[in-house]
């Protein structure tokens, strides 16, 4: 079918838009509904890398300092980010059938993270889909998108940028959507993980529970892999509300970078994402793209043209316009190579 139409409209209906691609898509590859459903070999993905992290953990114990450091940046991030799309999975319920299972399955991943969030992401998550683009203050209820407040206290500086976006989350009052049930699951989840985190002090010191810490606060923040946080709905196109990331990371992000793709078809796991962008690949190959996120937090932190403010349905700027394509495309000069992360079909202009 060629470049898919969206919508002209400054700030797109993000909801509605992939609505209509998903029953475009099944219209014409009705061979799709074959990869819904759950994949349960994405437990022996939870278990193997929580044992592996914890292991680390009480191994880096016997470590000088620097090698927590170290290990943290490095191999740390890189499973506790991981751990946290297998949580995302559990939290659509693509690993088992019954939805308890996943709860239980989410909270065993979050214990390898050090502090408990697997059941508060899957209430705030699910809201995100459903409200994806709502993101006025204070009724938004897009859990995903910056606050008025961040907007406002963040600008365009690369060190409140930067600070934001690691620590943000613990100074900002989220919105009246982002409150989570304080249910049953809600305290198994936090009892779990405190049960751990004590049990790891009580015999092996404090070192294991910093490096698991410190492991999920550079997963989810200032590192390559905490990139897809701004990849994702950036504001790049007019009229589309959510960008995929098809590079190398995905090999250690369980394909979490096809997020056109999960966002058209949530009820499709991760082990078959790829087979989806395949069967219906004209649907996709006409959409900007972020062809880089190491390029792109760069970017984020060090270009005064990029602000918080750049999320869909919060923002009526999009970097196709602002820098021109030839700059989102990546490919030409100067201040093209400082935003290069972003790559856009189509022809080239110049600034």
């Amino acid at each position: 079918m060629g470049t898919p139409s969206v919508p002209s409209q400054a700030t797109p209906d993000a909801v509605t838009w992939h609505l209509h691609r998903h029953r475009e898509i099944l219209r014409e590859h009705a061979g799709i509904r074959d990869l819904f459903g759950p994949d349960p070999t994405t437990a022996a993905w939870t278990v193997a890398l929580v044992a592996v992290q914890l292991g680390l953990g009480v191994w880096v114990s016997r470590m000088p300092l620097w090698v927590l450091l170290a290990l943290s940046v490095t191999v740390g991030a890189v499973i506790a980010h991981a751990l946290g799309v297998l949580i995302h999975e559990a939290s659509h319920n693509l690993v088992f059938k019954r939805a308890w299972r996943n709860k239980a399955l989410a909270i065993v991943a979050n214990v390898a993270h050090g502090a408990p969030a697997a059941i508060e992401f899957r209430h705030q998550h699910l809201l995100h889909h459903k409200y994806l683009g709502e993101a006025g203050d204070p009724e938004g209820r897009d859990t995903q998108a910056p606050t008025r407040k961040e907007v406002d206290v963040v600008g365009h500086s690369g060190l409140r940028k930067l600070l934001s976006f690691t620590l943000g989350r613990f100074f900002y009052k989220a919105r009246p959507a982002n409150a989570v049930p304080h249910d049953r699951w809600h305290y198994a989840n936090l009892g779990v993980c405190l049960l751990i985190d004590a049990l790891l002090v009580a015999t092996t010191g404090f070192r294991p529970l910093a490096y698991l810490l410190l492991s999920a606060l550079l997963a989810f923040g200032p590192h390559v892999l905490g990139a897809r946080r701004v990849a994702e709905h950036l504001t790049v196109r007019r009229g589309q509300p959510t960008n995929s990331y098809y590079g190398p990371l995905n090999r250690v992000s369980f394909d979490v970078g096809y997020h056109v793709e999960h966002h058209d078809f949530p009820a499709v796991p991760w082990r078959r994402m790829r087979r989806l962008r395949a069967l219906a690949h004209e649907h996709y190959e006409g959409l900007a793209t972020v062809r880089s996120w190491p390029r792109l937090m760069g970017a984020y932190f060090y270009d005064a043209r990029l602000s918080v403010a750049q999320y869909t349905g919060l923002s009526t700027e999009f970097l196709e316009e602002v820098f021109g394509r030839a700059v989102v495309g990546g490919r030409a000069q100067d201040r093209a190579r400082r935003v290069g992360a972003v790559r856009s079909p189509g022809p080239r202009r110049s600034l």
